[in-house]
């Protein structure tokens, strides 16, 4: 039988963890370039913005940004080491207790300041969205109470994972935001992970094609056995690939999704909602094939420079 991690006592993140000077001495080389570029892309950012609101809202917004990538970066570099497994999850505590600072600021004071830009109020509804999303995904379903009586490869994984959809999440965010007042800005090389946005980019177009399939085929057949394992696609995709959508696309997806399951789940007629299910992939996969990334793969797909 595995050996469980320790237990963590439910005491507050230390104070002292939650300062704005993040120390670096942790960091890589490759860590502290992408953080140097990133620092200079959000100046560049700043210096643009004349109204003293929209500078207030980008500032702490990015500024809390900086932050958690510099506590990921040290989780990151944690994870080669099985010992800090307890203050990796530690770190996590205190990224989870900024991060809901940040969307409380979004949510009650940032949507007054930017009142009247459309743009960055959409914007910050899908900040604020996103990681409210991936938050409750993380801290309610990955890292519950208990999660230090698993085994330490369990906990290894739990913690790698919830570190991949967090810095999904707040690059994500970065990236939108960064836009609204630079659209120009390219996503792909501000923090040199070309490759992994490509390779996110094309298992996004594979597994949206494949439930692209399996509507249809329940379209076509009108078997209970069919639609079950539809269902069981649509959940599978919302836990997995739907990460790698824009945050603008997540509660679409997420509201027409429960309403083909619900006309299932209670024996009603689906097909009308799976045609506009179908029409709403088909709308996802399009802009998906135009992502810059994506260029070589979908010569004629065009470009996206906000994807």
């Amino acid at each position: 039988m595995a050996t469980p991690l320790a237990y963590i006592s439910d005491h507050e993140p230390q104070l002292p963890l939650l300062r704005d000077v993040v120390p670096v001495d942790f960091q890589t080389q490759v860590q502290r370039e992408v953080q140097a570029n990133l620092h200079h892309e959000i100046d560049l950012v700043l210096q643009r913005i004349y109204s003293p609101n929209l500078r207030e809202i980008s500032q702490t917004i990015l500024g809390g940004m900086m932050r958690y990538f510099a506590w990921l970066d040290r989780i990151e570099n944690n994870l080669q080491k099985l010992d800090t497994l307890l203050e990796s999850l530690s770190l996590l505590e205190v990224v989870e207790f900024e991060a809901r600072s940040l969307t409380d600021f979004i949510d009650t004071r940032a949507i007054k300041l930017a009142s009247g830009n459309e743009r960055l109020l959409d914007v910050l509804d899908g900040i604020s969205y996103g990681i409210t999303h991936d938050l409750r995904r993380v801290f309610e379903r990955e890292l519950v109470r208990g999660v230090t009586e698993h085994s330490i490869p369990i906990v290894y994984g739990k913690i790698l994972h919830a570190h991949g959809l967090l810095t999904n999440c707040f690059q994500q965010s970065t990236i939108t935001l960064l836009q609204v007042f630079n659209p120009s800005l390219d996503a792909s090389k501000l923090f040199n992970d070309v490759e992994l946005r490509l390779h996110q980019s094309l298992t996004l177009c594979k597994d949206l094609s494949s439930l692209m399939r399996f509507v249809r085929l329940a379209q076509a057949k009108d078997d209970p056995d069919v639609l079950r394992s539809v269902t069981a696609r649509i959940l599978e995709f919302r836990d997995g690939s739907m990460q790698y959508l824009m945050y603008k696309d997540w509660r679409g997806y997420e509201s027409l999704a429960l309403e083909v399951i619900t006309a299932v789940e209670n024996n009603l007629d689906p097909k009308p909602l799976l045609h506009r299910f179908i029409c709403y992939l088909e709308v996802l996969y399009g802009h998906v094939k135009m992502r810059a990334v994506l260029a070589d793969e979908f010569p004629y797909s065009g470009k996206d420079e906000n994807e």
